[in-house]
């Protein structure tokens, strides 16, 4: 029993054996070349089933050409080099035994048929695979470095921002508090000007409500800090070290808060009200004054033949009486009319001396509030800066900041092409020196990935008869700005191939990324 069982072990051992050392297959495919109980073999695809000694016999049996492994007979199927003390290869079928000795196989088991003598050279070339890889990694690792520190200025200077715009926007609350005050004085000087000209002037009790909202918005800003810094202390006290003090505080807070949004709706409804009201009662008293001056203006003195002329201050009365109501026109008839009947030259020269002094008030309190409201202008342009210098896309750690507008050239022999980083590329003429615009900064054009390691520059001057010049720059990591090479795939597309230290990853990402790299794209060489 035991001699009928030997032979039937050793052929099963024979066809492990064979397809284990089947060649141009990878260890880890071996299974999927062992034949079945019967010695037959199914072809990768499915599409056939064939004899498993017909494999790499020369002759392409399957449709998918997976039979032919190690020959050159199907066109469509793939060689795997080994390649000891180097990296794995892959290399079409077709270059098999081709009299070439491929650059991938460096072991060179693909020409095993006699046409030439290819030396195994897998070590030295790993060895200088290797030497290169470790120079990388240093290079990878100084890069990363500049990286840290570029992240770290950019934090700095997010920070100062940051606190400017706090300090702008206070600054600007009280200076225009100032500027409200200022025109509050202006306003009252013009209208007592014009009071003593007799003319009526409404804008004073406006520019109080104005001055006084604006106050009011201070103090609900103020009364918000309050707010945030009992609530900080509330959630952040030591609840096991009891002070009597910091409880009342607390308590105080609670109750406060139970009706904080009422009060604080209750004012914004009475701000909006106030505002409503006041543009309307400016709306009509303009619309009044408007129609007192027409009516002014219409009206002409008139000299009866025979009476003393009118003097000015009796002119003034008599149509300041006829727009009085019943009820004042008497008392006030009674007060002016005693200075209606002085002296003329006395009253002009004093009403002269008085107008020059209030037309001089009046200037210097115009130059103050002009002053004033350019400050307060200027402030909110710094403020509107620092806000978008903020909003900017500088990278996912802002690692670009510092590096906007750090320029870098490169000399091609005819032109020079420069670029500046988040700025403009330029291609310069080494003739002449003539500049051509190749465009300014628009975008990160790098995928999902890696977004921010290549950035799009358009809008560069037109080429003739051409399309407008752009750039594309790719960035690998560097410890230097620097650029690589140009090229121009396209009329006036410019390509540019760059090294910067703001693209490198940590050593996690980069052998993560190089293990998907290698496990996705194992290399296949194609003669062309």
């Amino acid at each position: 029993m035991v001699a009928l069982k030997l032979p039937c072990i050793l052929a099963a051992i024979t066809l492990v054996s064979a397809s284990a050392t089947i060649k141009g297959v990878a260890p880890e495919k071996y299974d999927l070349y062992k034949p079945s109980s019967n010695g037959q073999w199914t072809c990768l695809d499915g599409s056939k089933v064939i004899s498993h000694s017909a494999i790499n016999d020369d002759y392409c049996d399957c449709a998918d050409g997976s039979d032919e492994p190690g020959t050159s007979a199907c066109p469509n199927s793939l060689f795997y080099c080994a390649n000891i003390g180097h990296i794995p290869a892959y290399i079409k079928s077709y270059a098999v035994n081709d009299g070439v000795c491929d650059e991938a196989c460096c072991d060179g088991s693909d020409e095993d048929g006699g046409l030439i003598q290819c030396p195994n050279i897998c070590q030295k070339v790993g060895e200088a695979y290797r030497k290169e890889q470790s120079n990388l990694q240093k290079s990878t690792q100084a890069g990363l470095a500049a990286k840290q520190q570029l992240i770290k200025e950019a934090e700095d200077q997010v920070t100062q921002w940051e606190e400017q715009e706090i300090k702008l926007e206070d600054a600007i609350i009280l200076k225009k508090s100032n500027m409200l005050r200022l025109q509050r004085e202006l306003n009252d000087l013009e209208a007592k000007a014009k009071t003593s000209a007799g003319k009526k002037s409404n804008g004073s009790s406006s520019l109080d409500i104005a001055t006084l909202k604006h106050d009011v918005v201070i103090l609900q800003k103020e009364l918000e800090i309050l707010k945030n810094i009992l609530g900080d202390m509330k959630r952040n006290h030591n609840h096991n070290f009891h002070d009597m003090a910091v409880k009342s505080a607390i308590s105080g807070y609670d109750e406060f808060m139970i009706r904080y949004d009422s009060i604080k709706a209750d004012i914004e409804q009475d701000l909006a009200r106030v505002s409503t009201e006041n543009h309307d009662d400016v709306e009509e008293d303009e619309t009044e004054e408007n129609e007192v001056d027409v009516e002014e203006s219409e009206e002409e003195p008139v000299i009866d033949e025979g009476k003393q002329p009118l003097t000015i201050g009796e002119t003034l009365l008599e149509k300041l009486e006829s727009m009085l109501p019943e009820g004042l026109k008497q008392t006030v008839k009674d007060a002016l009319f005693p200075l209606a009947k002085k002296e003329k030259k006395p009253k002009e020269k004093k009403s002269l001396d008085s107008s020059i002094s209030n037309e001089a008030d009046i200037e210097k309190a115009r130059q103050l509030f002009k002053d004033a409201e350019n400050e307060v202008n200027n402030l909110n342009s710094e403020l509107e800066n620092v806000k978008k210098d903020l909003a900017v896309d500088y990278g996912k750690d802002r690692e670009w900041l510092k590096l906007k507008d750090v320029c870098v050239e490169k000399n091609e022999g005819e032109y020079t092409y420069s670029l500046c980083f988040l700025g403009d590329a330029y291609q310069k003429s080494n003739k002449d020196n003539t500049r051509t615009f190749l465009g300014k900064f628009k975008k990160f054009d790098g995928g999902e990935d890696n977004v921010y390691k290549v950035h799009v520059h358009s809008q560069g001057t037109r080429c003739w008869n051409g399309p407008e010049r752009s750039v594309r720059a790719k960035i690998e990591c560097g410890l230097k700005n620097e650029i690589l090479e140009v090229s121009e795939p396209e009329k006036c597309e410019y390509h540019y191939r760059m090294l910067s230290p703001a693209v490198c990853q940590s050593n996690d990402k980069v052998e993560e990324t190089q293990e998907n790299i290698n496990k996705k794209n194992t290399p296949i060489h194609e003669e062309l």
